[in-house]
């Protein structure tokens, strides 16, 4: 019976893991950060951001599928609007939009 329930619990957790969709999310605005997860362990990972001037940087997942990439010297004028897109080497993607008039506070 504990066999059975531990099989259960494992495939459940597998399955979790397995539909977990990568997400970015802006972490820090000076310098402009973004953190990804979702991804899978140690995916190389390309974050482009637009924000009046397009940029790119690479990194690699962690273990976890995480990363946080950041761009020194970027403009950070969210009242313009910016976004940004982060591709797996492996097929996974992420992407973050802030639209404009969406200002950051002070």
């Amino acid at each position: 019976m504990a066999v059975v329930a531990l099989a259960a619990t494992v495939a459940t957790l597998a399955s979790a893991r397995a539909t977990t969709r990568p997400t970015l999310r802006l972490v820090d605005a000076s310098p402009v950060a973004f953190r990804g997860t979702g991804f899978k362990a140690h995916e190389r990972v390309r974050v482009s951001v637009y924000a009046g001037t397009p940029a790119t940087r690479r990194t690699s997942a962690g273990l976890r599928g995480r990363s946080t990439v950041r761009f020194a010297g970027l403009d950070r004028n969210a009242c313009a609007g910016f976004s940004a897109v982060a591709d797996g080497n492996e097929g996974s993607r992420a992407s973050f939009k802030r639209a404009p008039g969406m200002c950051p506070a002070p």
